[in-house]
Parts: C-alpha cells; structure tokens; sequence
C-alpha cells in the first residue's frame, strides 16, 4: 500500500500518539526524513541526524523523548503559526518542555511526530531554534511529518500497524475507468455531427425539466453552487443533452452505453466515499475532468464532452445525492 495522502488526521489524538510510539520504536537509524514539495517546487530529504549515535540512544538508560502532536486538518503544515512562529505555538511549548527536562539532565534525544505538511526550509529553521534555545544538539533532533510517516506505514515491516489502526479504511485513490470514458468520448465526438435534433425543442424541455424537478434540492445537498448550475450546466451543456440521450440509446453503441452506466456507478462510489475532501461539487467535476483529459491527446478537440457528459450524469442523478 502506497500512502500519499495524509490519512494520520483520520486518528483520534490518543491513536495518533500510539501509532507515533509504535512507529519510533521500529526506527533503526538509516531512515530518510521525507519532505513536502517547497515554495521552489523541490521535494528532497535528509538522513536521521542520530543514526550516527544509534547504539547509545537505543541502549538502556537512553533519555530519549518522543512526542506526538496531532492536527484533525488533512492540509495542515508546520509552517502554520499554530505549530511554529509564535509564543503560544506547538513548538514554543515544546521548547519550553525541553528546557525543564534539560535542566535536570533527563533528555538527550527528542523526536517529534506531526501529520502536518514539513518542508526542507521548515526543517531547517525549526530544528535550529530548538537547537539555539535547548542546547540540545541539532543531530539529535528529528521532527517528522506526514511525508516520512507516509513513507514508513508503506514498508512492508509496518503492515501490521496499519492493520491496526485500520488506516487501509481510509486511503482509497480517487481512481476509476478512465480509458472507458474518453472511449465514450472519442466516439461522441465522431458521431456528433450525424446526431440530428431539434436543438431549440430539446433545449426548452430540458429546461423545463432540470429547472423544475427538485434540481435546488439536489443543488443544496450536493454543494453545488447555483452560480455554477445556471453558467454552466443550464446555460452550455444542456444543448447537448440531447444528442447524448439520441447517443446512448442509438443501438449501434449499446457497448458503450454500457460503459457509460459502469462508470458512472463507479464513480458515484467513489464520489461518496471522497466527497468530504472536496468543498464544492463543480471542485469535484473539475477534479475528475482533469483526470480524464490531462495527457490525453485523442481527446484534443474533444475535451469539452468531458465536462458535459459529467454534468449529465450529474442532472440524470447518475452521481452525487439524489
């Protein structure tokens, strides 16, 4: 299992600090720090500063603190004031904790565990001030976020935490049957100039049916904005709805048709299960749009069928809440 998205927030407080615990306990010095993609776009990382000293802090009487702060936002980072940049932040109190334990010779490992966001700049400075105001030794202190904890719930010695804290549960891959929608389409396109209609007669009752059959309802429980029902799916790709109803149920593509209810049921699961990630539901059209078309150059000319036969599956109530 490949974790890429910050699935840790998912965690209650008190499982995160285990996990941490669980996680730490099975460090053994030569793993790399992973980091965030900085403001330069650069995603790098750094070996754990005290493997060189990896027999003294895992030999008996080590004093060796590990803590585990806990954010329940997925897009949290350590560069937020709240975790370091003012008196009351996490690292501020965590500092002010170092230096009491310190002071009575009972600390000379710290380890903090964080599923925000850590870039390289961040680990620098963070790592540096701690340093300055502990005197702890830089190469003994290590924060670690959500991009090394990614990295170790993905080796295959972690297997048994991530059964544990059931974290499978929560990482599915907004992934689904791409190559059967651009077949869709691909041949929409081809036939589009042979689908004959009475465009102004299609038009006025479509209007009349997605305007007045329960469509705000459906809006409001969606969080689909009304300014983007009106601009976009009324006001440009309702025209072609029905050239794609004359198209499904032309019975030379009933292959196809068949993919279509296929992957709209797909991706109305997955829509369900990852709707919390998204605020608006246009975000989740543009996400998916996205997903079909970007490298794709058999759809050039094509792509702005994508959005219309999504925004058709969304008016035949095919995705999203009913």
């Amino acid at each position: 299992m490949d974790f890429t998205s910050n699935i840790a927030y998912n965690l209650t407080e008190d499982d995160f600090e285990k996990l941490a615990n669980l996680l730490a306990a099975r460090i053994v010095g030569n793993e790399v720090i992973s980091f965030a993609k900085g403001t330069d776009g650069g995603k790098d990382g750094r070996r754990i500063g005290y493997s060189k000293d990896i027999d003294k802090w895992k030999a008996s009487g080590s004093k060796f603190i590990i803590q585990a702060k806990h954010t329940a936002n997925p897009v949290a980072t350590c560069s937020d004031n709240k975790f370091y940049g003012n008196k009351k932040s996490i690292v501020a109190e965590e500092i002010d904790k170092i230096k009491r334990l310190n002071t009575k010779n009972e600390l000379d490992y710290y380890i903090l565990f964080t599923n925000r966001k850590y870039t390289g700049n961040t680990d620098s400075i963070i790592r540096k001030a701690i340093s300055k105001e502990t005197t702890i030794d830089v190469d003994n202190i290590e924060i670690i976020g959500i991009e090394t904890i990614n990295e170790l719930l993905t080796k295959k010695s972690n297997k048994d935490i991530v059964s544990q804290f059931n974290l499978n549960n929560f990482h599915i891959p907004f992934d689904f049957s791409d190559e059967e929608m651009k077949e869709i389409i691909l041949a929409f396109k081809l036939q589009l100039p042979t689908i004959l209609s009475d465009i102004k007669q299609g038009v006025d009752n479509l209007k009349y049916d997605y305007s007045h059959i329960s469509k705000d309802k459906k809006n409001e429980k969606n969080k689909l904005s009304e300014d983007y029902y009106q601009n976009n799916i009324l006001s440009k790709s309702l025209m072609e709805f029905d050239k794609i109803e004359q198209f499904l149920n032309n019975p030379v593509n009933e292959e196809l048709k068949n993919y279509y209810f296929d992957t709209a049921h797909e991706l109305n699961q997955i829509i369900f299960i990852k709707r919390d990630e998204y605020e608006a539901f246009e975000e989740l059209f543009l996400h998916i749009y996205k997903l079909i078309c970007d490298g794709s150059i058999l759809l050039k000319g094509g792509k702005r069928h994508v959005i219309t036969f999504l925004h058709y599956m969304y008016v035949e109530c095919l995705i999203g809440k009913k």
